[in-house]
Protein backbone atom coordinates (compact mmCIF):
# COMPACT_ATOMS: atom_id res chain seq x y z
CA UNK A 1 0.00 0.00 0.00
CA UNK A 2 1.24 3.41 -1.03
CA UNK A 3 1.25 6.27 1.74
CA UNK A 4 0.87 9.59 0.59
CA UNK A 5 3.61 11.54 2.35
CA UNK A 6 2.89 15.75 0.90
CA UNK A 7 4.31 17.84 4.04
CA UNK A 8 5.03 15.14 5.82
CA UNK A 9 7.18 15.41 8.70
CA UNK A 10 7.76 11.44 9.70
CA UNK A 11 8.11 9.13 6.73
CA UNK A 12 8.53 5.32 7.14
CA UNK A 13 9.24 3.75 4.25
CA UNK A 14 9.32 -0.07 3.03
CA UNK A 15 10.38 -1.34 6.88
CA UNK A 16 10.84 -4.83 7.02
CA UNK A 17 11.63 -7.23 10.41
CA UNK A 18 11.79 -10.58 10.93
CA UNK A 19 12.82 -12.48 14.62
CA UNK A 20 14.25 -15.80 13.70
CA UNK A 21 11.48 -17.21 11.32
CA UNK A 22 8.40 -14.81 12.64
CA UNK A 23 7.90 -11.89 10.52
CA UNK A 24 7.12 -8.98 12.60
CA UNK A 25 6.89 -6.78 9.64
CA UNK A 26 6.65 -6.49 5.97
CA UNK A 27 6.86 -3.54 3.70
CA UNK A 28 4.76 -1.11 6.18
CA UNK A 29 4.86 2.59 5.21
CA UNK A 30 3.64 5.64 7.50
CA UNK A 31 3.40 9.49 7.14
CA UNK A 32 3.05 11.75 9.76
CA UNK A 33 2.23 15.82 9.03
CA UNK A 34 2.44 17.95 11.95
CA UNK A 35 0.19 18.04 14.63
CA UNK A 36 -1.78 15.18 13.12
CA UNK A 37 -3.23 12.56 15.74
CA UNK A 38 -2.56 9.36 14.11
CA UNK A 39 -3.04 5.91 15.80
CA UNK A 40 -1.84 2.89 14.82
CA UNK A 41 -3.94 -0.01 15.77
CA UNK A 42 -4.18 -4.20 15.50
CA UNK A 43 -4.26 -7.27 17.41
CA UNK A 44 -1.85 -7.50 19.84
CA UNK A 45 1.16 -9.84 17.68
CA UNK A 46 0.19 -7.25 14.66
CA UNK A 47 3.08 -4.87 14.78
CA UNK A 48 2.32 -1.77 16.10
CA UNK A 49 4.85 -2.24 18.97
CA UNK A 50 7.75 -3.16 17.13
CA UNK A 51 7.03 -0.58 14.43
CA UNK A 52 7.08 1.97 16.89
CA UNK A 53 10.13 0.28 18.71
CA UNK A 54 12.07 0.97 15.39
CA UNK A 55 10.46 4.71 14.45
CA UNK A 56 11.88 5.50 18.20
CA UNK A 57 15.55 3.81 16.98
CA UNK A 58 15.34 0.79 20.03
CA UNK A 59 15.17 -1.67 17.18
CA UNK A 60 16.78 -1.60 13.79
CA UNK A 61 14.87 -2.45 10.73
CA UNK A 62 16.15 -5.17 8.27
CA UNK A 63 15.15 -2.97 5.40
CA UNK A 64 13.57 0.16 5.15
CA UNK A 65 14.07 3.76 6.91
CA UNK A 66 12.58 6.23 8.49
CA UNK A 67 13.09 10.29 7.94
CA UNK A 68 12.47 13.09 9.72
CA UNK A 69 11.55 16.17 7.31
CA UNK A 70 12.98 13.80 4.34
CA UNK A 71 16.53 12.85 6.19
CA UNK A 72 17.19 9.70 7.11
CA UNK A 73 17.30 9.48 11.04
CA UNK A 74 20.60 7.61 12.49
CA UNK A 75 19.94 4.30 13.72
CA UNK A 76 19.88 4.07 18.10
CA UNK A 77 17.88 5.65 20.57
CA UNK A 78 19.97 8.43 21.16
CA UNK A 79 19.61 9.60 17.48
CA UNK A 80 15.96 8.94 16.98
CA UNK A 81 15.55 11.44 20.27
CA UNK A 82 17.78 14.17 18.69
CA UNK A 83 15.96 13.75 15.53
CA UNK A 84 12.57 14.69 17.54
CA UNK A 85 11.40 11.30 18.31
CA UNK A 86 9.76 10.62 21.76
CA UNK A 87 7.97 7.30 22.92
CA UNK A 88 6.11 6.63 26.29
CA UNK A 89 6.62 2.83 26.77
CA UNK A 90 3.46 0.47 26.95
CA UNK A 91 5.99 -1.30 29.48
CA UNK A 92 7.11 1.61 32.26
CA UNK A 93 11.11 2.44 31.52
CA UNK A 94 11.35 4.08 35.08
CA UNK A 95 14.09 3.59 37.86
CA UNK A 96 12.13 2.97 40.63
CA UNK A 97 14.80 4.02 43.27
CA UNK A 98 15.15 7.38 41.90
CA UNK A 99 12.97 10.41 42.37
CA UNK A 100 10.31 11.93 39.99
CA UNK A 101 12.62 14.47 39.12
CA UNK A 102 15.81 12.57 38.34
CA UNK A 103 13.23 10.14 36.35
CA UNK A 104 12.18 12.80 33.94
CA UNK A 105 15.62 14.16 33.70
CA UNK A 106 17.31 10.87 32.75
CA UNK A 107 19.22 10.88 29.70
CA UNK A 108 18.87 14.44 29.83
CA UNK A 109 20.25 15.78 33.29
CA UNK A 110 22.05 19.08 33.36
CA UNK A 111 25.11 19.00 34.81
CA UNK A 112 28.29 21.23 35.45
CA UNK A 113 32.04 20.24 35.53
CA UNK A 114 30.39 16.60 36.37
CA UNK A 115 28.29 17.24 39.00
CA UNK A 116 24.24 17.39 38.28
CA UNK A 117 22.33 20.83 38.81
CA UNK A 118 19.66 19.68 41.47
CA UNK A 119 18.05 22.89 41.54
CA UNK A 120 17.77 23.41 37.40
CA UNK A 121 17.00 19.15 37.22
CA UNK A 122 14.01 20.38 40.18
CA UNK A 123 12.66 23.22 38.06
CA UNK A 124 12.92 21.53 34.44
CA UNK A 125 10.68 18.47 36.30
CA UNK A 126 8.47 20.65 37.81
CA UNK A 127 7.93 22.36 34.69
CA UNK A 128 7.28 19.18 32.71
CA UNK A 129 4.35 18.11 35.29
CA UNK A 130 2.76 21.50 35.41
CA UNK A 131 2.60 21.09 31.41
CA UNK A 132 0.93 18.24 31.55
CA UNK A 133 -1.33 19.38 34.52
CA UNK A 134 0.21 16.49 37.27
CA UNK A 135 1.33 17.70 40.73
CA UNK A 136 3.83 15.06 41.83
CA UNK A 137 6.05 14.71 44.54
CA UNK A 138 9.80 15.84 43.03
CA UNK A 139 11.77 14.31 45.63
CA UNK A 140 9.23 11.01 46.10
CA UNK A 141 11.13 7.57 44.52
CA UNK A 142 9.01 6.69 41.18
CA UNK A 143 8.74 3.25 42.90
CA UNK A 144 6.54 4.23 45.34
CA UNK A 145 4.26 5.90 43.35
CA UNK A 146 1.06 4.25 41.82
CA UNK A 147 0.95 2.67 38.09
CA UNK A 148 -1.31 5.85 37.12
CA UNK A 149 1.05 8.20 38.40
CA UNK A 150 4.18 6.32 37.11
CA UNK A 151 2.40 6.65 33.54
CA UNK A 152 2.23 10.25 34.01
CA UNK A 153 6.26 10.33 35.09
CA UNK A 154 6.96 8.86 32.14
CA UNK A 155 4.65 11.49 30.02
CA UNK A 156 5.85 14.28 31.77
CA UNK A 157 10.07 13.00 30.56
CA UNK A 158 8.94 12.80 26.92
CA UNK A 159 7.25 15.79 26.89
CA UNK A 160 10.24 17.78 28.23
CA UNK A 161 12.58 16.80 25.48
CA UNK A 162 10.12 19.23 23.02
CA UNK A 163 9.65 16.15 20.85
CA UNK A 164 8.24 16.79 17.17
CA UNK A 165 6.71 13.05 17.03
CA UNK A 166 5.65 11.97 20.31
CA UNK A 167 4.79 8.16 20.23
CA UNK A 168 2.17 6.76 22.66
CA UNK A 169 1.90 2.72 23.52
CA UNK A 170 -1.52 1.92 25.89
CA UNK A 171 -0.91 5.12 27.90
CA UNK A 172 -4.34 4.51 29.00
CA UNK A 173 -4.08 1.26 29.89
CA UNK A 174 -4.14 2.04 33.72
CA UNK A 175 -5.84 5.41 34.27
CA UNK A 176 -9.13 6.37 35.33
CA UNK A 177 -12.23 7.78 33.16
CA UNK A 178 -11.03 11.62 34.64
CA UNK A 179 -7.44 10.67 34.28
CA UNK A 180 -7.64 9.32 30.64
CA UNK A 181 -9.67 12.62 29.32
CA UNK A 182 -7.12 14.76 31.10
CA UNK A 183 -4.52 13.19 28.97
CA UNK A 184 -6.43 13.23 25.46
CA UNK A 185 -7.13 16.58 26.37
CA UNK A 186 -3.45 17.62 26.73
CA UNK A 187 -2.64 15.18 23.58
CA UNK A 188 -4.80 17.92 21.50
CA UNK A 189 -3.32 20.42 23.16
CA UNK A 190 -0.02 19.55 22.00
CA UNK A 191 -0.93 18.28 18.86
CA UNK A 192 -2.06 22.28 18.28
CA UNK A 193 1.45 23.27 18.89
CA UNK A 194 2.57 21.18 15.92
CA UNK A 195 3.50 17.84 17.53
CA UNK A 196 2.45 15.26 15.71
CA UNK A 197 0.96 12.12 17.34
CA UNK A 198 1.10 8.29 17.33
CA UNK A 199 -0.95 6.85 19.27
CA UNK A 200 -1.48 3.13 20.06
CA UNK A 201 -4.63 1.53 22.42
CA UNK A 202 -7.05 -1.19 21.96
CA UNK A 203 -9.94 1.50 23.37
CA UNK A 204 -11.67 1.97 20.56
CA UNK A 205 -13.55 5.12 21.62
CA UNK A 206 -10.34 6.88 22.71
CA UNK A 207 -8.56 6.49 19.26
CA UNK A 208 -12.00 8.16 17.95
CA UNK A 209 -12.35 10.92 20.09
CA UNK A 210 -8.25 11.81 19.62
CA UNK A 211 -7.52 11.32 16.43
CA UNK A 212 -8.17 11.57 12.53
CA UNK A 213 -6.51 9.06 11.01
CA UNK A 214 -5.44 5.44 11.69
CA UNK A 215 -2.98 3.05 10.26
CA UNK A 216 -4.52 -0.72 10.69
CA UNK A 217 -1.65 -3.40 11.07
CA UNK A 218 -2.29 -7.05 10.43
CA UNK A 219 0.09 -9.85 11.16
CA UNK A 220 2.96 -7.29 10.30
CA UNK A 221 1.42 -5.86 7.28
CA UNK A 222 -0.37 -2.97 6.36
CA UNK A 223 -4.05 -3.62 5.76
CA UNK A 224 -5.39 -0.08 5.82
CA UNK A 225 -5.22 3.63 6.20
CA UNK A 226 -8.35 5.01 7.34
CA UNK A 227 -9.46 8.46 7.80
CA UNK A 228 -11.64 7.87 11.00
CA UNK A 229 -14.62 9.88 9.96
CA UNK A 230 -14.99 7.49 6.92
CA UNK A 231 -15.58 4.63 8.85
CA UNK A 232 -17.46 3.68 12.44
CA UNK A 233 -15.80 1.94 15.58
CA UNK A 234 -17.19 -1.74 14.33
CA UNK A 235 -15.78 -1.42 10.43
CA UNK A 236 -12.38 -0.47 12.34
CA UNK A 237 -12.43 -3.62 14.45
CA UNK A 238 -13.63 -5.61 11.52
CA UNK A 239 -10.45 -4.11 10.38
CA UNK A 240 -8.21 -5.09 12.59
CA UNK A 241 -9.10 -8.82 12.71
CA UNK A 242 -9.84 -9.71 9.45
CA UNK A 243 -13.19 -10.54 10.11
CA UNK A 244 -16.41 -9.43 11.64
CA UNK A 245 -15.76 -10.69 15.87
CA UNK A 246 -17.13 -14.06 15.72
CA UNK A 247 -20.16 -14.49 18.17
CA UNK A 248 -18.51 -17.35 20.11
CA UNK A 249 -16.20 -14.96 21.28
CA UNK A 250 -18.69 -12.69 22.63
CA UNK A 251 -19.98 -13.09 26.16
CA UNK A 252 -23.48 -13.39 28.13
CA UNK A 253 -24.38 -12.80 31.29
CA UNK A 254 -24.29 -16.25 33.29
CA UNK A 255 -27.52 -17.27 34.91
CA UNK A 256 -25.87 -19.67 37.70
CA UNK A 257 -26.44 -19.60 41.36
CA UNK A 258 -23.18 -20.00 43.39
CA UNK A 259 -21.92 -23.08 44.78
CA UNK A 260 -20.46 -23.11 48.57
CA UNK A 261 -17.82 -20.54 50.06
CA UNK A 262 -14.29 -20.81 48.64
CA UNK A 263 -12.81 -17.93 50.27
CA UNK A 264 -12.95 -15.60 53.08
CA UNK A 265 -11.22 -13.22 54.69
CA UNK A 266 -12.34 -11.26 57.89
CA UNK A 267 -10.78 -7.66 58.88
CA UNK A 268 -8.33 -7.28 56.45
CA UNK A 269 -5.32 -4.64 57.16
CA UNK A 270 -2.87 -4.29 55.48
CA UNK A 271 -0.77 -1.01 53.49
CA UNK A 272 -3.38 0.57 52.40
CA UNK A 273 -6.44 -1.65 53.14
CA UNK A 274 -8.53 -0.95 55.71
CA UNK A 275 -10.59 -4.36 57.59
CA UNK A 276 -11.98 -5.32 54.19
CA UNK A 277 -14.75 -8.21 54.57
CA UNK A 278 -14.91 -10.71 51.39
CA UNK A 279 -16.54 -13.67 50.58
CA UNK A 280 -16.39 -15.65 47.03
CA UNK A 281 -18.25 -18.94 46.52
CA UNK A 282 -17.39 -21.52 43.71
CA UNK A 283 -18.71 -20.58 40.10
CA UNK A 284 -18.76 -16.68 41.59
CA UNK A 285 -17.10 -14.07 39.62
CA UNK A 286 -16.88 -10.95 42.16
CA UNK A 287 -15.82 -8.02 41.00
CA UNK A 288 -13.30 -5.09 43.02
CA UNK A 289 -14.33 -1.48 41.25
CA UNK A 290 -13.21 1.40 42.00
CA UNK A 291 -10.64 4.69 40.85
CA UNK A 292 -7.27 3.68 40.35
CA UNK A 293 -5.11 3.89 43.78
CA UNK A 294 -8.35 3.26 46.09
CA UNK A 295 -6.77 0.03 46.94
CA UNK A 296 -8.31 -2.61 44.85
CA UNK A 297 -4.56 -4.29 44.10
CA UNK A 298 -3.71 -4.02 47.77
CA UNK A 299 -6.36 -5.59 48.70
CA UNK A 300 -5.89 -8.88 46.14
CA UNK A 301 -2.68 -8.94 47.43
CA UNK A 302 -3.25 -9.08 50.76
CA UNK A 303 -6.00 -11.57 50.07
CA UNK A 304 -3.08 -13.91 48.43
CA UNK A 305 -0.29 -13.24 50.81
CA UNK A 306 1.70 -11.47 48.20
CA UNK A 307 1.75 -8.71 50.60
CA UNK A 308 1.56 -8.88 54.40
CA UNK A 309 -1.24 -8.04 55.94
CA UNK A 310 -1.55 -6.72 59.78
CA UNK A 311 -4.63 -7.78 60.68
CA UNK A 312 -7.74 -10.16 60.00
CA UNK A 313 -7.77 -13.76 58.36
CA UNK A 314 -8.06 -15.22 55.42
CA UNK A 315 -9.21 -18.68 54.55
CA UNK A 316 -10.03 -21.13 51.81
CA UNK A 317 -11.99 -24.01 52.05
CA UNK A 318 -10.00 -27.17 51.20
CA UNK A 319 -12.74 -29.94 52.19
CA UNK A 320 -16.44 -30.12 53.34
CA UNK A 321 -16.00 -29.15 56.08
CA UNK A 322 -12.39 -27.73 56.42
CA UNK A 323 -10.93 -24.21 56.33
CA UNK A 324 -7.06 -23.61 56.00
CA UNK A 325 -5.69 -20.31 56.64
CA UNK A 326 -3.92 -18.48 53.96
CA UNK A 327 -0.60 -17.12 55.67
CA UNK A 328 1.72 -16.78 52.60
CA UNK A 329 1.84 -16.86 49.04
CA UNK A 330 3.34 -19.99 48.80
CA UNK A 331 0.78 -21.71 50.83
CA UNK A 332 -1.94 -20.18 48.96
CA UNK A 333 -0.23 -21.67 45.53
CA UNK A 334 0.02 -24.80 46.55
CA UNK A 335 -3.48 -24.79 47.61
CA UNK A 336 -4.98 -23.97 44.43
CA UNK A 337 -4.86 -20.19 44.51
CA UNK A 338 -4.05 -19.03 41.27
CA UNK A 339 -3.04 -15.12 41.36
CA UNK A 340 -2.56 -12.75 37.67
CA UNK A 341 -1.05 -9.60 39.12
CA UNK A 342 -1.20 -6.52 37.35
CA UNK A 343 2.20 -6.19 36.64
CA UNK A 344 2.63 -9.41 34.51
CA UNK A 345 6.07 -8.65 33.36
CA UNK A 346 7.70 -7.72 36.38
CA UNK A 347 5.80 -10.42 38.71
CA UNK A 348 3.81 -12.48 36.16
CA UNK A 349 6.39 -13.89 34.03
CA UNK A 350 10.23 -15.00 34.00
CA UNK A 351 10.90 -13.25 30.58
CA UNK A 352 14.16 -15.13 29.84
CA UNK A 353 12.20 -18.26 29.93
CA UNK A 354 10.49 -19.94 27.09
CA UNK A 355 7.19 -20.28 26.99
CA UNK A 356 6.94 -23.63 27.78
CA UNK A 357 8.97 -22.98 30.77
CA UNK A 358 6.44 -20.56 32.13
CA UNK A 359 3.39 -22.89 31.77
CA UNK A 360 5.13 -25.57 33.91
CA UNK A 361 5.97 -23.08 36.86
CA UNK A 362 3.07 -23.70 38.81
CA UNK A 363 3.13 -27.60 37.86
CA UNK A 364 6.59 -28.08 38.33
CA UNK A 365 5.59 -30.75 41.51
CA UNK A 366 3.61 -33.34 38.90
CA UNK A 367 5.97 -32.65 36.44
CA UNK A 368 9.19 -34.18 37.60
CA UNK A 369 9.83 -38.09 38.79
CA UNK A 370 12.61 -38.47 41.39
CA UNK A 371 13.47 -34.89 41.37
CA UNK A 372 13.81 -34.75 37.24
CA UNK A 373 11.82 -33.23 34.80
CA UNK A 374 9.39 -34.78 32.56
CA UNK A 375 10.03 -32.78 29.43
CA UNK A 376 7.69 -34.83 27.24
CA UNK A 377 5.17 -34.53 29.63
CA UNK A 378 6.08 -30.59 30.05
CA UNK A 379 5.37 -30.02 26.08
CA UNK A 380 2.26 -31.78 25.85
CA UNK A 381 0.88 -29.50 28.73
CA UNK A 382 2.43 -26.35 27.01
CA UNK A 383 0.67 -27.50 23.63
CA UNK A 384 -2.84 -28.06 25.50
CA UNK A 385 -2.50 -24.82 27.32
CA UNK A 386 -1.39 -22.82 24.20
CA UNK A 387 -4.16 -23.96 22.04
CA UNK A 388 -6.05 -23.39 25.04
CA UNK A 389 -5.48 -19.58 25.16
CA UNK A 390 -5.06 -19.10 21.40
CA UNK A 391 -1.38 -17.79 21.71
CA UNK A 392 -0.12 -16.60 18.24
CA UNK A 393 2.60 -17.33 17.01
CA UNK A 394 1.81 -21.20 19.09
CA UNK A 395 5.88 -21.53 19.73
CA UNK A 396 6.93 -23.13 23.45
CA UNK A 397 10.05 -22.50 22.56
CA UNK A 398 10.17 -19.09 22.16
CA UNK A 399 11.51 -16.46 25.00
CA UNK A 400 8.10 -15.22 26.68
CA UNK A 401 10.28 -11.91 27.16
CA UNK A 402 9.69 -12.05 22.56
CA UNK A 403 5.85 -11.96 22.59
CA UNK A 404 3.53 -8.78 22.48
CA UNK A 405 1.87 -7.90 25.78
CA UNK A 406 -2.12 -9.15 24.51
CA UNK A 407 0.02 -12.89 24.41
CA UNK A 408 2.24 -12.67 27.58
CA UNK A 409 -0.73 -11.90 29.19
CA UNK A 410 -2.11 -15.56 27.76
CA UNK A 411 0.75 -16.75 29.50
CA UNK A 412 0.00 -15.87 32.54
CA UNK A 413 -3.26 -16.38 32.74
CA UNK A 414 -2.32 -20.36 31.11
CA UNK A 415 0.01 -21.17 33.18
CA UNK A 416 -2.77 -21.61 35.70
CA UNK A 417 -4.94 -23.48 33.82
CA UNK A 418 -4.05 -26.99 33.70
CA UNK A 419 -3.94 -27.28 38.08
CA UNK A 420 -8.25 -26.83 38.66
CA UNK A 421 -7.48 -23.77 40.97
CA UNK A 422 -10.13 -23.21 43.50
CA UNK A 423 -9.64 -19.75 43.97
CA UNK A 424 -8.59 -17.37 40.55
CA UNK A 425 -7.52 -14.07 41.72
CA UNK A 426 -7.16 -11.62 38.61
CA UNK A 427 -5.69 -8.25 38.70
CA UNK A 428 -6.38 -5.66 35.45
CA UNK A 429 -6.16 -9.22 33.37
CA UNK A 430 -6.76 -7.34 29.93
CA UNK A 431 -4.96 -4.53 29.95
CA UNK A 432 -2.98 -4.05 27.13
CA UNK A 433 -5.20 -6.50 25.23
CA UNK A 434 -6.95 -6.14 21.55
CA UNK A 435 -10.29 -6.64 20.96
CA UNK A 436 -10.51 -10.06 19.84
CA UNK A 437 -8.24 -11.08 23.14
CA UNK A 438 -10.13 -9.45 25.56
CA UNK A 439 -12.85 -11.76 24.52
CA UNK A 440 -10.93 -14.61 24.70
CA UNK A 441 -10.09 -13.79 28.10
CA UNK A 442 -13.62 -13.31 29.15
CA UNK A 443 -14.48 -16.77 27.63
CA UNK A 444 -11.95 -18.57 29.62
CA UNK A 445 -12.71 -16.45 33.17
CA UNK A 446 -16.18 -17.65 32.63
CA UNK A 447 -15.14 -20.78 31.70
CA UNK A 448 -13.56 -21.18 34.90
CA UNK A 449 -16.22 -20.08 36.78
CA UNK A 450 -18.38 -23.15 34.96
CA UNK A 451 -15.83 -25.53 36.42
CA UNK A 452 -16.42 -24.40 39.60
CA UNK A 453 -13.56 -22.22 40.50
CA UNK A 454 -14.21 -19.07 42.89
CA UNK A 455 -12.74 -15.48 40.61
CA UNK A 456 -11.65 -12.73 42.53
CA UNK A 457 -11.27 -10.10 39.80
CA UNK A 458 -10.02 -6.03 39.52
CA UNK A 459 -10.62 -3.99 36.55
CA UNK A 460 -10.77 -0.62 35.91
CA UNK A 461 -12.30 -0.75 32.30
CA UNK A 462 -16.14 -0.58 33.94
CA UNK A 463 -18.06 -2.57 30.85
CA UNK A 464 -15.51 -5.63 31.60
CA UNK A 465 -16.27 -5.60 35.33
CA UNK A 466 -20.07 -5.27 35.03
CA UNK A 467 -20.03 -8.00 32.21
CA UNK A 468 -18.33 -10.72 33.88
CA UNK A 469 -19.13 -9.91 37.72
CA UNK A 470 -22.31 -11.47 39.65
CA UNK A 471 -21.06 -9.51 42.90
CA UNK A 472 -19.22 -5.81 41.90
CA UNK A 473 -17.71 -4.73 45.91
CA UNK A 474 -16.73 -1.39 45.33
CA UNK A 475 -13.23 0.39 46.78
CA UNK A 476 -12.48 3.82 48.63
CA UNK A 477 -9.62 4.65 50.62
CA UNK A 478 -8.66 1.19 50.86
CA UNK A 479 -12.33 -0.12 52.01
CA UNK A 480 -15.32 -1.06 50.81
CA UNK A 481 -18.16 1.37 50.72
CA UNK A 482 -20.46 -0.62 48.77
CA UNK A 483 -21.64 -3.95 47.42
CA UNK A 484 -24.08 -4.01 43.88
CA UNK A 485 -25.56 -7.23 42.48
CA UNK A 486 -25.74 -8.09 39.11
CA UNK A 487 -28.71 -6.08 38.65
CA UNK A 488 -27.87 -2.88 40.31
CA UNK A 489 -24.20 -2.63 39.08
CA UNK A 490 -24.08 0.05 36.60
CA UNK A 491 -21.31 2.42 35.24
CA UNK A 492 -23.09 5.42 37.28
CA UNK A 493 -23.75 3.44 40.26
CA UNK A 494 -20.47 2.41 40.56
CA UNK A 495 -18.57 5.83 39.74
CA UNK A 496 -21.15 7.28 42.18
CA UNK A 497 -19.45 4.85 44.91
CA UNK A 498 -15.93 5.07 44.20
CA UNK A 499 -16.30 8.66 43.96
CA UNK A 500 -18.04 9.55 47.30
CA UNK A 501 -21.13 10.35 45.84
CA UNK A 502 -22.41 8.10 47.78
CA UNK A 503 -22.06 5.91 50.84
CA UNK A 504 -23.17 2.10 51.65
CA UNK A 505 -20.11 1.28 54.01
CA UNK A 506 -20.91 -2.71 53.98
Amino acid sequence: MTVDTTGHILDVRGVQKRFGGVVALHDVALALRPGERHAVVGENGAGKSTLMRIVAGILAPDSGEVLIDGQPVGRGATAALDAGIALVHQELSLVPELSVAENIDLGNCPTRYGFVRRREQREHARAALAEIGVDLDLSEPVGRLSVAARQFVEIARAVARRPRVLILDEPTATLTPSETSHLLGLLGRLSDQGIAILYISHRIPEIFELCESATVLRDGHLVARPDLADITGDELVDLMVGRELAKDLRTERRERAPGEVVLRARDVSAAKVRHVDLEVRAGQIVGLGGLVGSGRSEIVRAVVGADPRTSGTVELRTGDQEWTPLRSYARAVRLGVAYVPEERRAEGLALGMTVADNIALPSRGRLNRLGVMRHAAMASLAQDVIGRVGLQPPRPRHEAGQFSGGNQQKIVIGKWLAGSPRLVVLDEPTRGVDVGAKAEIHQLVRELADDGAAVLLVSSDLPELLDLSDTVHVVRDGRVVGTLGSQDATESAVMRLAAGKEEQIV
